[in-house]
């Protein structure tokens, strides 16, 4: 039943672009431009449909189409019905030829199948013309023969350059939507990059909570206590062990993912950039917000730190969105980066409601925030700019400041040494660049 619907839905585009045509040698002699999009559906929308059975039921579209419009013109059904039979029996001529000549629509190659698409077209309009005027070799045959050649040939590579096109768009779709899955692949990985590097952190913590808790255990184990509380000491050392591995295990299977799934090593920061607007203009258009994005790259390098360096600029973006949002969705976020001395600078800047003088002095702590969810009342933790400033400082071996007044947003910079940063530049990147 699905094969059938396809069916008559192409019958019926093709017998409706047939009313496209013109005269040719005779009044009942029609050149359509319906066959141009013949072959294209037959192996795109029709690829797994059998081109005869395709073509034979477009004939009987096309004839009928064309009778209804004869008798509503005032011809003579009978007349009507022998003028147009040679025009149906073309459709079912070039289903013929096509299903001998591409057998397999799917899997047909350029190369053969043009060739293809021009025998079809002649050869199914010289048996047109020959049932249309009762013989083929007469004395206008030649020039008769020339002009269907042309005609067919024009036919050909229209529908050759409508395929083609279709191809194009097909392979260009498919570089955006990689394009697309590698940004977000990337985000990802950076984001998960990240937080391995928080769990390491805390799994130092994690470590000497268990080394604290055992040497209470032995520390207990020498005085007059009950055993009980002995025992509690031991189980609590025990627990945080067993927490310890598991934590050891999850971070070795989201390293093992990262590791697997994205091996890039060394990326241009104007890449970073661009994948970091893009990816932020998307998430604003889903949002429905009006926020101005400007980024500038004034001094392109290359580094292997791109996850952080991606974490640490997505952060302070998502804020400024964020910051805008809260007060009406309506500002810009600037992101400018150069050179400075020995060292880049990161300038994060919006032009939002700004932070409070009272503010500014604790931004930067763990558990420290202004955010809280107006759902619940609940407070957000206040992490992301204390990672920011760890991430900075620990890995980069830089420094983070932020300058806001009131009303006027809020502009964060970022100064990290060169080294930390910068990959020796071979001479085809330096030119890239």
């Amino acid at each position: 039943m699905k094969n059938w619907k396809r069916i008559f839905l192409i019958g019926g585009i093709v017998a409706l672009s047939s009313q496209l045509y013109v005269n040719l040698f005779t009044d009942s002699f029609r050149i359509s431009g319906a066959i141009v999009l013949l072959p294209v559906l037959l192996v795109t929308v029709g690829r797994d449909i059998p081109s005869f059975r395709l073509c034979a039921v477009t004939a009987g579209f096309v004839f009928l189409l064309r009778f209804v419009l004869a008798l509503c013109g005032g011809g003579v059904a009978g007349e009507a019905a022998v003028q147009l039979l040679p025009n149906a029996v073309f459709y079912l001529c070039y289903g013929a030829l096509f299903c001998r000549l591409v057998p397999h629509p799917r899997t047909v190659s350029h190369r053969t199948l043009i060739p293809a698409i021009y025998v079809c077209d002649l050869g199914s309009n010289l048996v047109e013309l020959f049932l249309s005027e009762g013989a083929v070799f007469g004395e206008n045959f030649l020039p008769e023969l020339l002009s269907l050649a042309l005609i067919a040939l024009a036919r050909t590579l229209l529908a050759g350059g409508i395929l083609a096109a279709g191809i194009w768009y097909r392979a260009l779709l498919r570089r955006e939507e990689h394009e697309k899955r590698y940004r977000r692949l990337f985000l990802m990985t950076s984001d998960l990059k990240n937080e391995v590097y928080f769990m390491r952190k805390n799994s130092e913590e994690i470590e000497s909570v268990m080394g604290n808790a055992y040497r209470l255990y032995e520390q207990l184990s020498e005085q007059e206590v009950p055993a009980e509380t002995k025992q509690l000491s031991l189980s609590i050392a025990r627990d945080v062990h067993e927490i310890k591995k598991d934590y050891f295990r999850i971070i070795q299977g989201i390293e093992a993912e990262i590791t697997e799934d994205y091996d890039e090593k060394r990326m241009h920061f104007r890449d970073i950039l661009r994948i970091l607007e893009t990816t932020t203009a998307q998430a604003l258009g889903e949002a429905g917000l009006s926020v101005r994005l400007n980024f500038r790259c004034g001094d392109d390098f290359v580094t292997q730190k791109h996850y952080e360096l991606m974490a640490v600029l997505k952060n302070l973006v998502t804020n400024a969105v964020e910051a805008i949002e809260g007060a009406g969705g309506s500002g810009g976020v600037q992101v400018e980066e150069r050179r400075e001395g020995d060292a880049y600078l990161f300038i994060v800047s919006d032009d939002g409601p700004g932070i409070a003088p009272r503010h500014l002095p604790h931004i930067f702590q763990m558990g420290y925030s202004t955010k809280f969810d107006e759902k619940t009342g609940n407070i957000y933790r206040g992490v992301g700019l204390w990672g920011v400033k760890a991430v900075v400082e620990e890995q980069f071996g830089g420094s983070i400041e932020v300058a806001s007044e009131p009303g006027e947003g809020a502009v964060f910079t970022l100064r990290i040494p060169a080294g930390f940063l910068e990959e020796e530049k071979d001479e085809n990147l330096h030119r890239g660049g």
